[in-house]
């Protein structure tokens, strides 16, 4: 017997986002507004460029490569939340700009999962095109260098759950870079001083 082809799925798409949806936690709106750019100017380190070594532009320093601890950081530093993320959860990245210091760490590119649903929303898992309508319709947000995402059917059905909001995130941020002293902190410190994002 033969392998069988793998039959269409799209009509399960959206009984997996409201389950998604109803598990995970999404930017608060006002934040990702009050803040109107990228958290940090990271990129994720891969083709073999180390992280924690910074990123240059024209001969400035601009950003610096880094692993899955800034985004990380700046979904619970901006929203309050402190401690380090709990066993069970993942950070999700809504579209696949990793290589960009404008997306990497963009709040409207952030999501706080349940690691069994992560595959869903990775790179061009079954969910991404409801994740990245979200973004735009909610965040009014995509990476620059990304066409504008299409409605997919069923989205209306979905309800979505928003970390609480926070009357200063930038202060949150400054705050906690001040108090967290590794490496990872005394990078970015200077470089988001003469970026003026803290």
């Amino acid at each position: 017997m033969r392998i069988p082809p793998l039959e269409p799925l799209d009509e399960y798409f959206p009984a997996l986002v409201r389950m998604v949806a109803k598990t995970s936690w999404f930017p608060n709106p006002t934040v990702v507004a009050r803040l109107g750019r990228a958290v940090f100017p990271t990129s994720r380190s891969k083709s073999g460029r180390p992280r924690l070594t910074h990123i240059g532009e024209n001969g400035s320093v601009v950003g610096m490569y880094d692993d899955n601890a800034t985004p990380e950081w700046a979904l619970f530093w901006v929203h309050g939340l402190r401690g380090s993320r709990p066993k069970g959860w993942t950070i999700a990245h809504v579209w696949p700009a990793s290589d960009d210091i404008e997306s990497y760490t963009h709040l409207a590119n952030l999501a706080l999962v349940p690691e069994p649903f992560a595959s869903l929303t990775d790179k061009h898992g079954p969910l991404t095109g409801f994740l990245r309508w979200h973004a735009w319709h909610i965040y009014g947000w995509k990476p620059n260098r990304e066409t504008d995402p299409t409605k997919p059917d069923g989205y209306d059905e979905i309800a979505w759950q928003y970390l609480e909001a926070v009357d200063d995130p930038k202060a949150l941020i400054r705050q906690r870079l001040a108090e967290v002293d590794n490496q990872r902190a005394r990078i970015l410190r200077p470089i988001m001083e003469q970026r003026g994002m803290i």
